[in-house]
């Protein structure tokens, strides 16, 4: 008679640091997940402001926007008195100017997930990293192309678009993108490792 002897090997438990990876991952994953519904919710509400408001609270000039209950200061015009063609024209650079932002928050909510799943050097990771440096580098050169498309049709309002932090977010986007290629190499280096064993 043969006895059967279970000698499966007994099941790994986490080191602490994985835990912690797994807390504070799934902590920063509510976070994105939150900041991209917001910022989804504040664009539409952008084009609802763009195309139905006809108050005089908003107004845009040549160094930016102003949101004010006095007088429009001089030079800047109330967004009631922007035409509809005005208004149109402004749509593309709104969609323009937030898609980036919903796409780097949509990235980080999706690799924090995989973090809290304890899926860190991997072909996933490393995507969603280098779609990171992507959006970054779109973001950072969003404002000027807008301001290329709008003063060559003439309809430029806001002329401030040029600021510092779009070069450093533009240098910031090609080092993540550059360090996603790194993490990529490195995950190949290892399957081919472990291939050969």
């Amino acid at each position: 008679m043969a006895s059967i002897v279970d000698i499966s090997p007994p099941q790994s438990v986490a080191p602490p640091s994985v835990r912690k990876i797994r807390i504070a991952s799934r902590g920063l994953e509510w976070l994105f997940t939150g900041l991209l519904a917001a910022f989804i919710t504040l664009t539409a509400v952008g084009f609802g402001v763009l195309f139905f408001y006809h108050g005089t609270m908003i107004a845009f000039g040549p160094k930016g926007g102003v949101i004010s209950t006095g007088p429009v200061p001089t030079g800047y015009l109330a967004l009631r008195d922007w035409r509809f063609d005005q208004r149109l024209a402004y749509a593309p650079v709104w969609i323009a100017r937030s898609f980036p932002t919903i796409g780097l928050f949509s990235c980080l909510r999706g690799l924090f997930r995989l973090y809290g799943d304890a899926e860190v050097f991997t072909e996933r990771t490393a995507r969603l990293i280098r779609w990171m440096g992507i959006w970054l580098v779109a973001d950072a050169v969003a404002p000027l192309l807008c301001h290329l498309a709008l003063s060559a049709t003439g309809y430029e309002i806001d002329k401030a678009w040029a600021h510092m932090t779009s070069v450093q977010e533009a240098v910031l986007g090609a080092v993540v993108f550059v360090i996603a290629l790194v993490m990529q190499a490195g995950h190949e280096i290892e399957q081919d490792r472990e291939g050969f064993i």
